[in-house]
């Protein structure tokens, strides 16, 4: 993820607080722990994934954003559970 806020943005603010978050992809919840990327081949690849993304779909020149932005990581646990409260 890239924060271009870096770190004055409040869900980074949050992420470093209590690094354990939770993603969720459809039913499935990961569990991780969110951190800054310092790693220069990380914050490489990052940058292209998500910038790769995201300005070709937008109308706005995000250039800037996708060098200047935060990379935060979440590193998700090997083991999910499902959400109950969406599964009948």
């Amino acid at each position: 993820m890239l924060s271009g806020a870096r770190d004055e943005a409040d869900w980074v603010k949050n992420a470093l607080r209590s690094p354990a978050v939770q993603v969720k992809i459809k039913h499935a919840v990961f569990p991780g722990q969110a951190r800054i990327v310092h790693d220069s081949e990380e914050d490489a690849l990052a940058r292209k994934l998500v910038a790769s993304k995201y300005i070709p779909r937008s109308s706005d020149d995000l250039t800037d954003w996708s060098r200047s932005s935060l990379p935060v990581a979440v590193d998700l646990a090997a083991t999910f559970t499902l959400d109950e409260s969406v599964i009948q």
